[in-house]
């Protein structure tokens, strides 16, 4: 039988579940707190732990919400192998504002991507709110946690996709945390995309520190899409069978655009000129160098700039709707998200 699973206060007894918010601090009033969900699913079997985490930025949150809570009803604490540790929502500053980052302690923790959850792991006890609530995630979820998941949502117009950090501090293709990696992903069964090392976001830090790990972007963020909401099930469902956490068949995935074979990220378009943009392609679909994707124009309606493909790929996103929800730009705003 399985020890009982802990974090901070929260507490799942061998077959059994918990559920529980952790307070990191307070707002600067001084009596509203700032909190972390969490809920735990703890199998009678010995197993892998699997951390799910979710809503690390705040205009990506509500299908993942959606997602944990029918898998937790669906899990059963006497059947399962190990256990699953899942946060809907990490970062409930940014929630509240529907925006990527909390903008009032954005504006006023003055680091690096500040505010940014998926950019300041592992935290720090002492630094940010932000910094502290990474803290908090690493040392009492991701260190007793085999394997993570970090599900994200690029938004609409997008596709769906895995994403690939190659490592942390430096490349781990082709070692055995790197290939384990690649099996969950696989799992999950959306066009797989790889971009380079970072050991700032969880993936990353995960890989430096010995544990599989990968994103989720799904093309529906803050909306109850029932398309993307089964999508993003079944892909959880099938990671916890790679894992043998529990029983079933991995099933593919249907009624979602998937590319075959394994992609890799372009560097993201910016925009040279501010003004009101069009997007003129599709996201997912195959696109030659110099094909035209979108076209910006002044507030009088002349066209300022016409945006091409630098190279034969693909857009996964565009970042002016999945971002800031709107097709304005600034000059300097990133415009495409691509890969070959």
């Amino acid at each position: 039988m399985r020890n009982p699973l802990e974090v901070g206060p929260i507490e799942a007894p061998s077959g059994g579940t918990a559920e529980g918010l952790v307070q990191i601090g307070e707002l600067a009033d001084g009596i509203t707190p700032v909190q972390v969900p969490v809920w735990i699913v703890n199998g009678k079997s010995d197993g892998p732990i699997v951390y799910l985490h979710a809503g690390a930025h705040g205009q990506e949150t509500n299908y993942s919400v959606e997602m944990l809570h029918r898998l937790r009803r669906a899990l059963d604490p006497a059947r399962i192998k190990g256990a699953v540790i899942a946060v809907p929502l990490a970062n409930i500053l940014a929630h509240q504002f529907a925006t990527r980052v909390a903008p009032h302690y954005a504006a006023r923790e003055g680091i690096p991507f500040a505010g940014d959850l998926h950019k300041v792991f592992p935290g720090d006890p002492r630094g940010s709110i932000t910094q502290r609530i990474a803290h908090f995630l690493w040392t009492e979820i991701v260190r007793q946690s085999d394997a993570a998941v970090d599900l994200h949502a690029v938004g609409h117009p997008g596709m769906p996709f895995c994403f690939m950090y190659r490592g942390g501090k430096q490349e781990a293709v082709g070692t055995p945390v790197w290939d384990l990696s690649l099996a969950m992903a696989r799992a999950f069964g959306l066009t797989l995309i790889t971009t380079g090392p970072n050991p700032l976001c969880l993936a990353g830090a995960c890989l430096d520190a010995g544990k599989p790990a990968f994103m989720v972007e799904m093309a529906m963020a803050r909306v109850l899409d029932e398309t993307t909401v089964t999508a993003a099930l079944r892909g959880t469902r099938n990671v916890l069978i790679q894992l043998g956490v529990i029983d079933g068949t991995i099933e593919k995935q249907t009624d979602v655009f998937v590319l075959p074979t394994e992609h890799r990220t372009l560097p993201t378009i910016r925009a040279e000129r501010g003004g009101f943009i069009n997007f003129e392609v599709e996201c997912g679909q195959f696109l030659k160098a110099g094909t035209v994707i979108a076209r910006t124009r002044d507030v009088f309606g002349k066209v300022v700039e016409e945006i091409i493909m630098p190279a034969d790929g693909y857009v996964m996103t565009f970042p002016p709707l999945s971002w800031v929800g709107n097709q304005s730009v600034a000059t300097g705003d990133l415009v495409a998200d691509i890969f070959a």
